[in-house]
This record gives structure tokens, sequence and C-alpha cells, in this order.
């Protein structure tokens, strides 16, 4: 149900990866093309393992397609509309963090909402000072509240800048003394790796993410999206 590759934007870099931590997987993400040259880019997290969660997934996957066509420029939109078929669809407990943005390639805009899921990392370098900005939720995750909103945000790539995201499987893995990998340690991969083609800084995480984690059972997927906009 994955895209087979990547969307292919003139002046940017685009890099995708899922790995599941078992057969089925809960998580994944996509990239939707909307009217206007824009695109829509979603990752997300079923909060549940095993097959159930594989067809919960199906479902968010195919409604987030459905209300982001029809929704082509507001994401707190598409998130309600997604939220509400869930909740009317589907009986049970599960919910799904979400981060849905709609990305102009042309102007560098990124319009997005979040749903209850791990910050994207926004990292800039303005005149030679790097800096992280964290897109933090806008909203709870889908499929919990009948009365829940999302707010939608909005920020600008410059030329060099670049965003990471990610579910909580790189963050809340756990290395044999009990530590957690945490958003420190994925900030400073980043930070090690910023000057690296968006398909190398992924494969750095998650090499740093198996390297902390050695020889223990990884028990949640990991999946990873990393848009870069090139320098002029």
């Amino acid at each position: 149900i994955l895209p087979e590759e990547p969307p292919v934007f003139p002046g940017w870099e685009v890099a995708a990866a899922l790995a599941p931590a078992n057969e089925t997987s809960g998580d994944f993400y996509d990239f939707i093309p909307l009217s206007d040259r824009k695109w829509g880019l979603v990752v997300a997290d079923v909060t549940d393992k095993g097959m159930g969660a594989a067809l919960f997934m199906a479902l968010t996957s195919t409604l987030l397609r459905t209300y982001a066509t029809r929704y082509p420029t507001l994401p707190g939109l598409t998130m309600s509309e997604v939220s509400e078929r869930i909740l009317s669809d589907t009986r049970g407990n599960m919910f799904v963090t979400t981060f849905y943005g709609i990305l102009e390639p042309g102007t560098g805009r990124l319009i997005y909402a979040n749903a209850g899921h791990p910050p994207g990392i926004l990292v800039t370098n303005l005149r030679g000072r790097v800096s992280f900005e964290r897109l933090r939720p806008t909203g709870m995750a889908l499929g919990v509240s009948e009365q829940a909103s999302w707010k939608q945000k909005m920020v600008r790539f410059n030329p060099g800048d670049m965003l990471v995201l990610y579910t909580d499987g790189v963050t809340e893995v756990f290395n044999d003394k009990g530590e957690e990998f945490g958003m420190e340690r994925l900030e400073k991969v980043i930070r090690d790796n910023r000057e690296l083609s968006a398909e190398q800084i992924e494969t750095a995480i998650y090499d740093a993410v198996n390297a902390f984690a050695s020889d223990r059972h990884i028990f949640d997927d990991l999946t990873m999206v990393v848009i870069r906009r090139l320098k002029s």
C-alpha cells in the first residue's frame, strides 16, 4: 500500500523508508498529488500491532487520500473528516497518530496539521547558523474523540532547509541500559549528517538507532521521510 518510490520535485530531494518490526505494520507514509502543483505528505502510526493494526492502517490511508484531494489546501479539515469517518466506520479502541502536510515545491511553503504525532524536525540554516524547529501536535490523534479539532500551521523551506518526519519507533528505542534514544540523539544525528543527501541522512538515522539498540530486539516499526530543499 506504500508508494513504490518518492515523488521527484525539481530542486528537492525526498527519501522514505519503513522497516517493520514484524510481518505486518501499522506505520505508513504517503505522497498524495494534489491540485495546483501541491503534494500531500503523510507519516502515520496506528497505536496497535498485528493484522488489526495493518487493516486499520489501510483504511486510514484510503480515507486520507480521499479527503486530501477533496480539501487540497486544508490539512486541518482533512484530519477532521478522516477522524469522523474512523469513529463512524470502526469499532474498538485503535487510533492513529498522523502528520499531514501540504507542500508547495514551487514556493517552499508547507501547511500542516499534526494529530498527536511525534514532532517533525525542520532544520534551517540561516547565515551559517543551524537551528531546529519541532513541528509539534496541533490536535489529538485521529479516531479518539468526536469533539476533536486540528489547527493548521505554516512553515517555509528556504534553500538548504530540511524536514525529518518519523514515527515513535525511531525515538522510543531502548538500549541495554534502559536508556531511550530520544529526540536529542535524533537531532544530533541529523546535525552531524546535515550536509548529506536526504537518502543518506535517512540511512544514518536508521544505522544510529540500530547501533544504539545493539542486540536488543526492536519491537516497533521504524518509519522516516526526509525532505530537503536543495541550495540554489
